[in-house]
């Protein structure tokens, strides 16, 4: 299993053009090894004491190429059966390294791809159904 974390950093004024994108535009249509996947809006400090993690940028961010230091970040989480249905699926789209792609996009997206190593299940499970007006 692998979780795939994709960082987008939008301009304000078009997270309404990427969320509509997000849901039917970046369609997976059934895709084998998907388990499930979403996409949510970063909460920053504010949002609770215990945050330490931002999304801001790092020292491997080339800023002169962005098009707005001023951005709303958003985690995609997807979680697969393995590496290589993932990469059947998304990975072979990836463009290399950090370059902008959108026109939402006001920073290039930051990607990660986590191992689990050991996995606790509580007893919750992921939602049943797709979100209404999000394409398969």
């Amino acid at each position: 299993m692998i979780v795939a974390l994709i960082n987008w950093r939008i301009l304000p004024n078009e997270v309404d053009a990427f969320l509509n994108k997000w849901k039917t535009g970046l369609k997976l249509e059934n895709a084998p090894g998907l388990i499930g996947e979403f996409v949510s809006k970063v909460n920053d400090a504010a949002f609770h004491e215990g945050v330490t993690w931002e999304m801001e940028a790092d020292d491997k961010d080339d800023q002169s190429g962005w098009r707005s230091q001023d951005y709303v970040s958003y985690v995609n989480v997807g979680i697969w059966e393995s590496a290589q249905d993932f990469m059947n699926a998304v990975g072979k789209n990836m463009s290399k390294g950090r370059t902008l792609r959108e026109d939402f996009e006001a920073a290039p997206r930051r990607r990660a791809i986590l191992s689990p190593e050991h996995w606790r299940r509580g007893s919750c499970q992921l939602p049943s159904e797709t979100s209404p007006g999000v394409a398969p």
